[in-house]
């Protein structure tokens, strides 16, 4: 069993933490997540460092079977696999 959460800019995910036992894994999702958090910081007009880190969050933790690898990794995939971005974008409208 492995607890994890997933680290949001505003809404739009970044990466994954899992904790098992054995210690915290960290999974960071594909550079498009990247990229959709770098236009929506600039559509948003963040013009400082302050701005841009002050949107970080980490959502809620919930627990799922399996080893923090395995959970950060299958976490990651799934986000990757189902994540809409343009509603993410619009949502940063």
């Amino acid at each position: 069993m492995a607890r994890y959460q997933i680290l949001y800019w505003e809404h739009i995910p970044l990466g994954v933490k899992a904790t098992d036992i054995n210690g915290t894994v960290r999974e960071n999702l594909p550079p498009r997540f990247q990229k959709a958090v770098e236009n929506a910081s600039s559509k948003a007009g963040h013009k400082s460092a302050a701005q841009y880190t002050s949107m970080f969050k980490w959502g809620d933790e919930f627990e799922r079977e399996g080893t923090a690898a395995e959970v950060a990794s299958a976490v990651a995939k799934e986000l990757d696999d189902t994540w809409d971005e343009e509603a993410a974008l619009k949502e940063s409208s």
